[in-house]
């Protein structure tokens, strides 16, 4: 099982203790512990963890429901742990979409095991308009619309960004079929382009501001018919 930066938000500080040290056993790293509500959503707006394990009964006002709620509209996936199993908790908290239940009291193994499968899943899933990857041991969703162009070197692909690159063991051919975004084009056996970003044309090679990416001959018609054809400059925007 890979690494992952995971939450606990549980009021039970015995409890706490005991999963920050089977987490860190099992190779993850625990990015945090709260008590409350208003602690759980301050410190994932803060850590941006993989995964949150989720009390549902925490101290204060407000409950791990309302917590799940912020996390879903935050993106962070979450594990609900309880000794709550009534079907009345359980209709109440299965709305909220968790990546699934541990029941308390629970074991190694039974942690080990929910961990194993959500992990494994998470990183399967891609949201609409996202691509999954791991980095630097993390999962991150990177949004298809902010990568600038994809540059493939052997069985890697790196993705450029605004902000930052990531690198993915993948091929060109699969990232592109994973980020599935129209607005991306291959130009080059090595490169793939967000059109939108394009600045100009010189000769065979496409301006992105001051980074020039070529256009190899195979894909020379389709980048000119992008632009309706012709010779496209810096003088010549669409």
């Amino acid at each position: 099982m890979e690494q992952a930066r995971i939450l606990i938000v549980e009021d039970e500080p015995l409890i706490a203790e005991d999963l920050r040290a089977m987490l860190e056993e099992l190779g993850h790293q625990v990015c945090g512990v709260a008590v409350d509500a208003d602690a759980a959503v301050a410190k994932a707006e803060r850590e941006r963890p993989d995964l949150a394990l989720l009390d549902i009964r925490l101290a204060g006002e407000k409950d791990g429901v309302a917590v799940a709620v912020a996390f879903t509209d935050m993106q962070v996936p979450f594990l609900y742990i309880t000794s709550h199993t009534d079907p009345a908790t359980m209709a109440r908290v299965a709305a909220t979409k968790p990546q699934g239940f541990i029941i308390k009291p629970f074991e190694f193994d039974d942690l080990r095991t929910q961990l194993t499968v959500v992990l494994a899943r998470m990183g399967a899933e891609e949201r609409p308009g996202h691509v999954v990857l791991r980095d630097k041991g993390r999962l991150v969703r990177v949004p298809v619309a902010d990568v600038i162009y994809a540059e493939a070197d052997d069985n890697y692909t790196t993705l450029h960004t605004a902000e930052r690159k990531y690198v993915m063991v993948s091929s060109l051919s699969a990232v592109e079929e994973r980020m599935g975004g129209k607005h991306l084009l291959r130009v080059h056996r090595k490169y793939a382009v967000d059109m939108r970003r394009v600045t100009g044309m010189e000769g065979h090679d496409l301006l992105i501001g001051e980074q020039r990416i070529p256009v190899g001959r195979t894909h020379l018609a389709a980048v000119q018919r992008h632009f309706g054809g012709g010779e496209w400059s810096r003088d010549k925007r669409p």
